[in-house]
Parts: C-alpha cells; sequence; structure tokens
C-alpha cells in the first residue's frame, strides 16, 4: 500500500513516526507530511523518517488524493473531512481515510471503511499505537462470513518462512487478500512446497481456513508454464525462484492468476482464479 501520514504537529508526528515503523518492511510505500510551522523543530530532534513540509492540506490532499491508496491524519475529524472532501467520488475508488486524534486514544476509520480498507487499517493503526479502534460501516467485515452466492472457484498459493506461526499465517492471509478485495469463501484448494508438508503452523492454518493444502515438488513447480516473478534467494533455498505464484496456477488448472506474489511479515500468498 502506498499511505500518506498527515500531522499538523510535533505530537502527532511523533505517533505518526510510530504508525510509519509499524507498517514499513511489508511492501508498504509509506510518506509522512507535517503542516509547515511544525516542520523544523520536528526534524531537529530526528524524527525518522523525515516529515515533509506543507503549508496547505488541502492542496496536499488534492496532489495525493488519486495517487495513494490510504491517508491516516493526526488530527480532527473536520480538518480530515474538508480535507478529502473536494475529491470524494465513490467508495469502490477513493483511498482509505482513517483519523486518530493527537492525544493517540482513536484510531477512526472515516472514509471507505469496507470498500477501501479503512475498517482493516483503523484496526492495524489501532494495535501500532495501542489504543480504541473506532468503526461506524454496518457491514464491518462480515460480508467475509456471508455466503454471497460467488463461486468457490479461487486457488491460494501459500510461501512462508520458516518458523512463523500459524497465526502469523492466518492474518497475513486474510489481511492480503481483503486489500486484494477478494473474498476468502471463494477459495476452495491450496498449494504450497513439498518441503512444508508436515509444518505444524501450516497445518493448524489450513484447518482453521478450512482448505486442503496440495504439495509439490520445487520440479512440478518449476515447470509450470507461464510468467512469474523470481527471488535468487528463495531459489537458493528451495530449488524454485517462486512458490506462491506457482503453486497456485498449479492447484488451479486452467485460469488466471488474479493476484500475484503479495507478502506480509515473511508469508507471501498469490491467488488463481480458476475456469
Amino acid at each position: 500500500m502506498k499511505i500518506a501520514v498527515i500531522c499538523f504537529s510535533a505530537k502527532g508526528a511523533a505517533l505518526g513516526e510510530k504508525v510509519i515503523r509499524a507498517f514499513s518492511g511489508y511492501g508498504n510505500e509509506m510518506a509522512g507530511y507535517i503542516a509547515k510551522k511544525y516542520a523544523e523543530p520536528v526534524n531537529e530532534i530526528s524524527i525518522n523518517p523525515t516529515f515533509t513540509p506543507f503549508e496547505s492540506v488541502f492542496e496536499l490532499v488534492s496532489r495525493l488524493f488519486d495517487s495513494v491508496d490510504a491517508f491516516i491524519f493526526f488530527s480532527a475529524c473536520g480538518i480530515a473531512v474538508r480535507a478529502v472532501a473536494p475529491k470524494i467520488k465513490s467508495k469502490l475508488t477513493d483511498p482509505a481515510v482513517v483519523v486518530c486524534d493527537e492525544h493517540g486514544r482513536f484510531s477512526v476509520s472515516l472514509l471507505s471503511g469496507h470498500e477501501g480498507g479503512a475498517n482493516w487499517l483503523a484496526e492495524q493503526v489501532s494495535a501500532a499505537l495501542q489504543n480504541t479502534s473506532v468503526i461506524t460501516t454496518a457491514s464491518g467485515y462480515s460480508d467475509e462470513t456471508k455466503d454471497d452466492g460467488k463461486p468457490r472457484n479461487l486457488a491460494l498459493g501459500v510461501g512462508f518462512r520458516g518458523g512463523v506461526p500459524s497465526e502469523d499465517i492466518n492474518r497475513a492471509v486474510h489481511t492480503l487478500l481483503r486489500f486484494a478485495k477478494i473474498n476468502p469463501r471463494r477459495v476452495s484448494a491450496m498449494g504450497t512446497i513439498d518441503i512444508k508438508r508436515g509444518d505444524e503452523a501450516l497445518a493448524r492454518f489450513a484447518e482453521d481456513f478450512g482448505v486442503p493444502v496440495n504439495f509439490y515438488s520445487a520440479g512440478e513447480l518449476a515447470a509450470v508454464p507461464g510468467e512469474f516473478s523470481h527471488s535468487g534467494f528463495v531459489y537458493n533455498a528451495v530449488g524454485v525462484g517462486n512458490v506462491c505464484e506457482r503453486a497456485a496456477a498449479l492447484c488451479g488448472g486452467s485460469g488466471r492468476l488474479i493476484l500475484r506474489k503479495a507478502s506480509m511479515k515473511g508469508v507471501t500468498i498469490a491467488v488463481f482464479e480458476m475456469e
């Protein structure tokens, strides 16, 4: 995700820095911004990464609105509302907006809560700051647990580092699927490399997820036709340059990848839609 963190005081920037640190390193592109009058003292105390100063939040939001996936404001809700209001179009395309008060007490899902992922983002910010998340959408995450009539025609490819606990696998899979707007209930098959056979964390995750795991050798994965991402590190470790995408494609058979390699905390997934 590409996330803009917007602050209006040194206190807000200190909280923003915690969020940036918590989210950095998992495929997220974080950028911090601070009102110009507070920029110099904040950057002098070596808050890292450096916050870019801005003069007008309206100009800043207008410039970033179509290029970011989410905004996190450390401000009053009214400031955030007025800043994004001129650019709002649709919950299907607008970035997620989360607002935190400068005392760090609440993380509020303000815009694009369900469709845009602000509900999930508010909960993650809340976890980073150890505060209370505020979710007001009626649907929340309940759509994921309903039988919405969509076909169960997705194959999930999974890869993960040794020692990753089942809780982290579960959290990463659901988080990455949610960001991709993919209903987990559509997944009917799962695949990974055979060296994971017998892994207790994977077994527990698969049982909780309710989908059996298909195991493939490095040779079988390498023989899958198509274009896939490649990692030299993964190749040296297991003998094939990509596990999740190739496992998803092999497990799915005929169809197409609808989610290429996505990663979080040592877990990678890919999703293949079967014809």
